[in-house]
């Protein structure tokens, strides 16, 4: 039997249930544990699967829990079609379930294989050191020494093997897959210093020239599994990047009850067996079945293709996949999968507007890894060409391997996550939710800010609702079935006003976003939104109430009355919009109402700008204006009106009183609350892109005076190679110390 074929169970309909996270049609998403991933350079070739294999259409890497996501076309790849593309790649996926399932123990178990390495390589380490010091002591002059030297320096052969062994093959096998994708990583400078010392300490013992380098060489493998072991641990604990709901941003979740009594609770609550609402344009967080109602879904946040997708009764429905329609009830069949819902986040690159995916190109640790391994490989080689004009060969190896191994990248590479990772966690304990370390970076380069109106800078706790119009209470049951379905703020707010507990079946339900929805129930058509919307075109509103929003009813094609909402602007408005005069201020609004655009102009800097009766398409179009001429933009808004702006801008924030739904489209979460600290927020980030600047030049300090020594021939490997932990340690600590000091002065 071929060894691949061991993947062939995998396409048993029960077993691959197991790791496939959607499926309909011929697209399907699956899951695979990938045990060998170690560095950002697996993540790098791992995720261009797509651009490799035309019917695999997504690749998403969670480094830190080393799993894979990989979205495939099913009627031509089968699910161990992809296994065994993975396992020809070198990163075997796991097929143990279990360990699938508690990916805790794996992490364990890897770290327990790196900490055996690290005892042997010492072990060895250490023996070498104390066979190699009589000839550093000048053990040459005593005879019985030179008569046994060649014994000391073959035991030093021996036990370099296993430490050659752990690190040259580690570090080759992702230098060879590197290549064969046209990447070159780090891992390419480290093997070639590995295997060139190896072997010319090998042709200094067989021809009795000396005892080689092999003290250098353990000491240096020592030093990089220390690193390794430093950096994966530096991830997977200090920079937690998989965000779980618990801990992180606080989603709620309408639960019913058996009495059909709803309530909210948080996502980490969530139990298998629950009955949960799911409205119009929210996202499903869990697998579940569909129990009631009719859903429309929209699936473009898994699979990128945004087409819709109707489900019956008893049918089954992913988490991910987005309720295009009227509110539905399902059953949760599966717990919560944080890093799911996480990584459905991170992933909404299809989506991603066209300047977020350039920022991302010229990010700092991309322009950088672009450029320093060539550098470092054609200094090594200019290094090697002028001492090969000396006659001291032996000068020529010591001082290229000294190159390689002074400029190992591993302070360099933790520079990034380690500064906006841990701002990242400060910020999240203020109720600021970031994306990622991308997302930090781009919020530290914006210049402009741009503010919807409704729910983002006034407050809808505080707003009073008044009916104008006469309304039966039959009447008021009907717009509330109508306004159970919608998750919109002014819905749910007049949901709540009207205090109704028993609804109507209603159907074609339709909801256009910054509009206004409607539906039939009772056979009776329902309207509910904006005047235009409903098709009213005399003037009906009072002149006294003209700065007021407001919402217009229509049952059965005749107007009842209209719902007036007196604004109330969150408190310390003035202040906020002050402390905010070196940035560019915008307002974008769908209220038509003049007065209140002249109270934003007084309380606005003067270079602000104000435009109201803005459709959501407006919004985009203004967005996508400002980054022609250059603009950097960082929106605030509800996240369902403004999701296409929010997108669109470089950093799109969705604010909320209590988040009830969950937008993958936006690139942070922020509670209502906190708007007063946007300044901040905006501050600390800044610095923070200047701490990062900070720790690149004190690694490219350290780089460039060990060259300086390498170059010349007085640095020799041994030092280097105890120089290099040192360095990465000195990033580290500036990174913790000053993110720190920051928070403490700043932030809390």
């Amino acid at each position: 039997m071929k060894k691949q074929k061991i993947f062939d169970f995998l396409d048993n309909e029960k077993i691959g249930s197991k790791i496939i996270d959607f499926n309909h049609k011929n697209i399907t998403t699956v899951r695979f544990l990938i045990p060998s991933i170690h560095c950002s350079s697996c993540v790098l070739i791992l995720e261009k699967l797509p651009k490799m294999y035309k019917n695999i259409f997504d690749s998403t890497v969670n480094f830190s829990n080393k799993k894979i996501w990989i979205t495939f076309n099913n009627t031509e790849l089968k699910i161990s079609d992809i296994a065994k593309l993975l396992d020809n790649m070198g990163y075997s996926p796991s097929i143990n379930f279990e360990s699938i399932e508690n990916i805790k123990n794996n992490s364990n178990l890897f770290g327990r294989k790196l900490i055996g390495k690290l005892a042997i390589s010492f072990f060895c380490f250490g023996n070498i050191m104390l066979l190699a010091i009589p000839e550093y002591v000048g053990a040459q002059q005593d005879t019985w020494f030179m008569e046994n030297r060649n014994f000391f320096r073959y035991l030093m052969l021996v036990l370099s093997l296993p430490v050659v062994i752990f690190s040259f093959l580690d570090h080759m096998k992702y230098a060879v897959l590197g290549l064969k994708k046209n990447i070159l990583n780090m891992d390419v400078p480290i093997s070639i210093g590995i295997l060139v010392l190896f072997l010319w300490s090998c042709f200094e013992i067989f021809f009795d020239l000396s005892s080689g380098y092999f003290d250098s060489l353990s000491s240096f493998s020592l030093f990089l599994l220390i690193s390794r072991i430093f950096q994966i641990y530096t991830h997977n604990e200090i920079l937690s990047f998989d965000k779980n709901y618990k801990s992180f941003y606080p989603v709620l979740i309408t639960k019913v009850q058996n009495n059909e009594k709803e309530e909210k609770i948080l996502l980490s609550s969530l139990k298998k067996g629950d009955f949960i609402v799911i409205r119009n344009e929210e996202v499903v967080p869990v697998d579940s079945v569909l129990i009631k109602g009719n859903a429309v879904l929209d699936n473009s946040f898994i699979t990128g293709e945004s087409y819709l997708i109707n489900k019956e009764i008893g049918e089954r429905i992913y988490a991910g996949s987005r309720q295009k329609g009227e509110a539905i009830i399902i059953k949760v069949i599966k717990n919560v999968d944080h890093s799911y819902l996480s990584l459905l986040w991170n992933k909404n690159k299809s989506n991603q507007s066209y300047y977020k995916k350039l920022f991302y190109l010229n990010s700092i640790s991309t322009r950088f890894s672009q450029y320093f391994t060539p550098i470092i490989l054609m200094i090594s080689i200019i290094t090697g060409i002028y001492w090969s004009f000396s006659n001291d060969v032996s000068k020529i190896f010591q001082t290229v391997f000294s190159v390689l191994i002074v400029t190992c990248p591993c302070a360099l590479v933790l520079s990034t996550p380690l500064i906006f990772g841990n701002i990242i966690r400060f910020f999240s304990k203020k109720g600021f939710y970031v994306k990622d370390i991308y997302t930090m970076e781009r919020i530290s380069s914006v210049r402009t800010l741009i503010f919807d109106k409704t729910g983002t800078i006034t407050d809808p706790n505080k707003e009073k609702i008044f009916f104008v119009g006469n309304m039966k209470h039959e009447e008021k049951k009907i717009i509330a079935s109508l306004l159970k379905n919608s998750s919109h703020p002014l819905s749910q707010r007049i949901l709540s006003e009207l205090s109704i507990k028993d609804f109507y079946l209603i159907k074609n339900f339709r909801e256009i976003i910054g509009q206004g929805l409607e539906g039939v129930i009772k056979n009776i058509p329902v309207k509910v939104g904006s005047q235009k919307y409903l098709g009213i075109t005399k003037k009906i509103i009072n002149k006294n109430e003209i700065n007021q929003t407001t919402v217009f009813i229509s049952i059965n094609n005749k107007f009842v009355g209209y719902f007036l909402f007196r604004n109330y602007y969150r408190e310390g408005i003035e202040k906020i919009f002050k402390d905010l005069k070196e940035y560019k201020i915008i307002i974008l609004s769908g209220d038509q109402n003049d007065l209140e655009k002249r109270y934003l102009k007084s309380i606005l800097p003067k270079s602000s700008q104000v435009f109201f009766s803005q459709s959501p398409e407006d919004k985009l179009n203004y967005v996508k204006k400002l980054q022609k001429k250059g603009e950097k933009i960082m929106m605030f808004g509800d996240g369902i009106n403004d999701c296409a702006a929010l997108n669109q801008s470089e950093v799109g924030v969705s604010v909320s009183e209590n988040p009830t739904g969950f937008f993958p489209s936006c690139d942070a979460f922020m509670k209502s609350n906190c708007l007063n600290k946007i300044f901040l927020f905006l501050r600390v980030s800044k610095i923070s892109y200047r701490l990062v600047f900070i720790n690149f030049m004190i690694s490219l300090f350290y780089n460039s005076v060990g060259i300086f020594f390498a170059i010349s021939g007085n640095l020799k490997p041994f030092i280097a190679a105890i120089l290099m932990p040192l360095s990465s340690f000195s990033v580290i600590f500036f990174s913790i110390i000053s993110t720190w000091i920051l928070s403490r002065r700043l932030i809390f």
